[in-house]
């Protein structure tokens, strides 16, 4: 029999760097740490079967990096914790049964509870790390359906979110319902009703009427910008970084502008274009539906070619009605708050949910508990909301960097800009780290405490506090825009 002291201890997984995430900021973070820092231990863990979004250009550009050995996919990062005596984090992963991480936390514990844990999680695996770069994002966990709607659970047909599509679905001579008006609705209603798919009806439900832009028109057209555009930037790269420096500086412009509340002028004259536009193309019917009722730019725009001229579609219904309940197949729809009351029943083979995200809980549902076991979702819910210090760090988490943290997004021009520069700051900090100059970095509370002071000073002045978006949560805390 061995003696407990003769039992070899398995010895715990090191990483100078761990990135939680393997979308385009964890790509891009992984990158820079080859390219600038010249980094070669390293691990990107992600829980989903596969990296990124736009996953042709996140695969070549993984690929130019020598990233795929040290991404690890099917595996979630259930907990942090800080190890004030060894300056390390602590890390338990959760290995997955893979394609299971491509479900929401919610359908990912269904389907444990149902099924077992075994048919979601293989193992638990604890790794060390000096320090850790949370690349998690914005837009993860969906929202389910409405709490509200009566009998949600006993609807006989099916169910999905947009961001988890169901192509196993057919969709053909059916009854659909998409649930939102945001942009993701406005990107799949045109789809559905046109090729390949033949939908019996399409019915779109929607609480609020959003500010739709068109799409910045291509040079010389649609298709033969598509078709040429790639071979000409490849040849003459710099028209390509001419191209996007216009259409930067068109969007500084805008928000300099029309995002603040002090150009009530400006705001009122792009306003009374766009409603303009929108009565030319969509049917008188839904003209009431579609005029927002609050100020431009206060929620994300819809900027779609396609989304206005599909509600001529015969097949296609717009309404506000919202769902009370659910009877079998029927959706009861109660009255629109404008002078219509009564309900409405109208058949529904299938609901997308393009509802959109659990945005203001950043990082659910990771824990991460730092100096003293101190819970960040703690410490923040105690500071009135998520924050941090240049939305990057917090006090009392030392080498723990959140790329696209809290009040870092904004609403006019892309995130990959402000990820690529979060990531280039983060490295800055973890240089000293690595070459052994320190040992810990950490923020003062101070710090936090001043930034956030003034970033909550700077929204005042800008469109965003003009409505309830989902930008903010409930008490209308708003830990997502940056001013």
């Amino acid at each position: 029999m061995t003696s407990p002291n003769n039992v070899k201890k398995r010895k715990t997984t090191y990483h100078p760097v761990l990135i939680i995430g393997a979308g385009a900021t964890g790509i891009a973070a992984g990158s820079q740490l080859r390219q600038k820092l010249g980094l070669k231990e390293f691990k990107i863990v992600d829980r989903q079967s596969g990296i990124g979004e736009f996953r042709e250009y996140l695969n070549e550009i993984s690929d130019k990096y020598q990233l795929a050995s040290h991404i690890q996919l099917n595996t979630d990062v259930k907990e942090l914790r800080w190890v004030e005596a060894d300056a390390q984090w602590e890390v338990t992963l959760q290995h997955l049964v893979p394609g299971t991480g491509d479900l929401s936390t919610r359908d990912r514990e269904d389907k444990a509870t149902a099924s077992g844990r075994e048919s979601v999680y293989l193992h638990e695996e604890v790794v060390r790390a000096k320090a850790v770069i949370s690349c998690v994002g914005i837009l993860v966990e969906p929202n389910p359906w409405p709490s509200s709607i009566l009998g949600r659970d006993t609807f006989k047909g099916d169910v999905f979110h947009s961001a988890r599509w169901r192509d196993d679905i057919d969709l053909n001579g059916k009854d659909v319902v998409v649930l939102g008006t945001g942009c993701s609705a406005a990107q799949i209603v045109p789809s559905l009703l046109k090729e390949p798919y033949e939908v019996n009806s399409l019915t779109q439900i929607g609480r609020s009427a959003p500010w739709v832009m068109p799409r910045l028109s291509e040079p010389f057209g649609k298709e033969k910008y598509a078709k040429y555009a790639p071979t000409v930037y490849k040849w003459l790269p710099f028209l390509g970084y001419v191209n996007r420096v216009l259409i930067y500086l068109l969007v500084e412009v805008i928000w300099s502008t029309v995002f603040q509340m002090k150009h009530k002028k400006w705001r009122a004259a792009i306003e009374t274009q766009q409603l303009a536009m929108m009565k030319e193309i969509v049917p008188e019917k839904y003209h009431d539906i579609m005029t927002p009722d609050y100020p431009y730019g206060c929620k994300r725009r819809v900027f779609d070619t396609e989304w206005l001229p599909s509600m001529q579609n015969s097949k296609f219904t717009l309404t506000n009605r919202p769902i009370q309940a659910v009877d079998g197949k029927e959706l009861i729809l109660g009255a629109d708050g404008k002078a219509t009351s009564g309900q409405q029943r109208i058949n529904a083979d299938v609901i997308i949910l393009a509802n959109g995200f659990e945005a203001t809980r950043w990082l659910h549902p990771l824990s991460v508990y730092g100096r003293d076991g101190a819970a960040l979702q703690e410490v923040w819910k105690q500071r009135g909301g998520p924050a941090a210090y240049m939305g990057m760090a917090v006090d009392g988490f030392p080498n723990f960097f959140i790329a696209v943290g809290p009040n870092t997004a904004n609403g006019h021009h892309s995130l990959i800009l402000t990820s690529e520069n979060t990531v280039s700051y983060i490295l800055k900090m973890i240089k000293p780290i690595l070459s052994g100059k320190v040992d810990r970095v950490e923020v003062k509370k101070q710090a936090v405490t001043a930034w956030t002071k003034g970033v909550k000073k700077d929204l005042e002045k800008t469109v965003f506090v003009g409505c309830r978006s989902w930008y903010m949560d409930e008490e209308g805390y708003n830990s997502t825009m940056y001013p």
